[in-house]
């Protein structure tokens, strides 16, 4: 089973697409989790409002509303509520593709030893695609990664430990690179497991949001003991994103 973490607040108008896509997806095995961070709107409504749904589809669901001290803190409730072999993070303006869990879990079910499967996503800007994330290259980038679209075993965030709450915009990126120092075995596949939103926390609508963005990219790679040169990428990496937003 797949335990796929929702952190959410005040998210009615996005929080519908998030569930369908869930609840539309090819196979049942499936662990569903909400934490709200205490929403004043109608959002955990819009949730309960589902609970039949996923049980008529044999969908495991899950909803705790509750004040939290960041997005981390929730994703790592999350994670602690989780009871699947492995865990992913959907946003609550963020949807799968029709074939996500059974792509996942059949990729775990070919390769036993793999800790971390890791697919491509969409990224959508004002209703349309707008560019498509890389795959593995020959260095370690930000460039290849996307949180949405990886789906890390259980027993992985026992062994590395959960996400950093201090990490202001990249604890799930710092993570990442904890997880390769551990060496552990991570399949890169071209499937599109995810379609994202361009708008949340880590979005930069201006160049001043660009700049606080570069700096803590690169401060993610310096405290895990990569080179300067990483700083070329920061650089390129936050204005290639301004300007696709921008556009």
């Amino acid at each position: 089973m797949i335990s796929i973490i929702t952190v959410c607040y005040n998210s009615e108008k996005t929080i519908k697409r998030t569930i369908e896509s869930v609840l539309s997806q090819s196979v049942n095995q499936i662990e569903h989790i909400f934490v709200d961070g205490k929403s004043t709107d109608k959002t955990v409504s819009i949730i309960e409002s589902y609970r039949k749904r996923y049980e008529e589809n044999g969908i495991k669901m899950a909803v705790i509303s509750e004040k939290d001290e960041g997005i981390y803190d929730a994703m790592n409730k999350g994670i602690g509520l989780s009871t699947g072999m492995a865990v992913g993070f959907l946003n609550s303006d963020d949807w799968y593709e029709p074939n996500t869990v059974s792509i996942v879990l059949e990729k775990f079910k070919e390769n036993m030893n793999t800790d971390i499967v890791m697919g491509a996503a969409y990224i959508h800007n004002r209703g349309k695609i707008i560019t498509k994330t890389s795959h593995k290259s020959f260095i370690i980038t930000s460039r290849n990664f996307n949180q949405l679209a990886m789906f890390v075993k259980k027993e992985c965030y026992k062994e590395i430990g959960l996400y950093i709450n201090d990490q202001r915009m990249f604890g799930d990126f710092d993570w990442y690179l904890r997880a390769l120092r551990r060496k552990k075995k991570i399949l890169y596949i071209r499937d599109v497991l995810v379609d994202f939103s361009v708008g949340g926390v880590s979005t930069q609508k201006s160049l001043h949001n660009a700049f606080v963005k570069m700096k803590y990219r690169y401060s993610t790679y310096r405290d895990n003991g990569y080179s300067k040169l990483y700083l070329f990428e920061c650089v390129f990496q936050e204005f290639a994103k301004y300007c696709l937003i921008r556009r």
